[in-house]
């Protein structure tokens, strides 16, 4: 079996999961490459090269692994996200390309902005705290960023990318406790945090990818509000008074958020879409002066 011939096999094999052989097909060149340790080029030019038995074994316990539903992401440990390569495994969920908009929302709030301090609330993979230093970085701008993780294992992970993407210019503080308890020892200028949102009433019906994602990083009670609530009565604790907070929601949550922020007088909230054109942001400018 030579390298083109592997790429049609597989990909009619993934089509059970995927149900659109194209998407299975990138699946399956992603795969191979991760196999082989080559990149595109050398996939397409070295198409009729002969696959080693090792190779194959290779490649098919991890299209194995698709078939079982686990994440292509798990299976390479390995997610783009804003252009830049994440290490990634079962601890930490898995960065989404709409949350990539969050970043957009930050930089264009700080474009006038310095000598500012964030906090990335459940960072994960540090995603989102990474990113926003490597580009504060490349704009020589003065940002201290904190990342805020109840995991262990994901603060470890946070700490791996950190290295990888920031080398030298490493993020400020990677606090590894549970948000809802920690005190920091400053207030901040912003708050982002792409918590756990998903109701756990919608747990049985979403796809089975998402059984291998960290539970905790994904459900928050049976509205999949429970974090949001809670935090939201202590934003006091890590905000300062004229601060601005970002945060990622689910499609159908504005609402209820915006009322809860009402009910404890943080004001000036507002539901940012996505570029899909669905609710996806709660976002705060100045959050406790009221005009």
């Amino acid at each position: 079996m030579n390298i083109n011939e592997a790429l049609i096999y597989y990909s009619k094999q993934l089509e059970k999961i995927n149900n659109d052989y194209k998407v299975s097909y990138i699946e399956v060149q992603t795969i191979i490459m991760h196999s082989l340790n080559i990149n595109k080029v050398k996939l397409i030019s070295e198409g009729l090269k002969a696959l080693k038995e090792e190779e194959i074994m290779k490649i098919e316990s991890f299209v194995k692994r698709r078939l079982n539903y686990e994440p292509l992401a798990y299976i390479i440990n390995k997610k783009e996200f804003y252009g830049f390569d994440f290490y990634v495994d079962s601890n930490v969920l898995i960065p989404r390309p709409e949350t990539e908009e969050i970043i957009d929302l930050i930089l264009d709030y700080t474009k006038y902005k310095d000598n500012i301090s964030i906090c990335d609330v459940c960072s994960g993979s540090g995603n989102i705290a990474i990113v926003l230093q490597k580009l504060f970085i490349e704009q020589n701008k003065n940002i201290d960023i904190t990342a805020v993780e109840i995991s262990n294992e994901a603060a470890e992970i946070i700490n791996k990318n950190a290295f990888n993407i920031l080398g030298g210019g490493k993020i400020k503080d990677i606090i590894n406790d549970d948000a809802l308890k920690y005190i920091p020892d400053k207030k901040f200028d912003i708050i982002v945090s792409n918590a756990p949102y998903v109701p756990l009433k919608d747990k049985d019906s979403l796809q089975k990818d998402l059984e291998f994602e960290p539970f905790n990083a994904l459900y928050s009670g049976d509205d999949g509000l429970d974090f949001y609530r809670d935090f939201l009565n202590i934003i006091d604790i890590y905000l300062k008074y004229n601060g601005a907070f970002f945060f990622e929601i689910g499609y159908n949550q504005g609402d209820s958020l915006i009322n809860i922020c009402r009910n404890l007088n943080i004001y000036n909230t507002e539901i940012k879409k996505d570029l899909s054109g669905k609710d996806r942001f709660l976002v705060c400018y100045d959050f406790k002066n009221k005009f």
